[in-house]
């Protein structure tokens, strides 16, 4: 798996097997494309996005445990580990 950013025009943070595979997870739980999400999309390093994901379930969930969130970040496919707060 692949790790992947996008920040217009809403951010996310997704893990998908490729860039279109991200693309069309945006788009499902997201927003829709207006035609420049292609240009938005950015793979990460997972080392960046475990980093990225672990510090927000910090922030969210004080009691989280290392162990439960590095088996969800590990056991995601084709999926968004982080959206944009205005969407929840």
């Amino acid at each position: 798996m692949k790790y992947y950013e996008i920040h217009e025009p809403y951010y996310a943070l997704i893990v998908a097997e490729d860039e279109k595979k991200a693309a069309e997870v945006y788009v499902d739980f997201v927003a829709d494309d207006d035609g420049n999400l292609k240009d938005e999309v950015k793979e990460v390093c997972a080392r960046y996005a475990l980093g990225t994901f672990v510090g927000s379930v910090a922030k969210t969930n004080p009691h989280f445990t290392l162990g439960k969130v590095a088996t969800d970040f590990v056991d995601r496919k084709n999926d968004y580990l982080l959206i944009d707060s205005s969407l929840v």
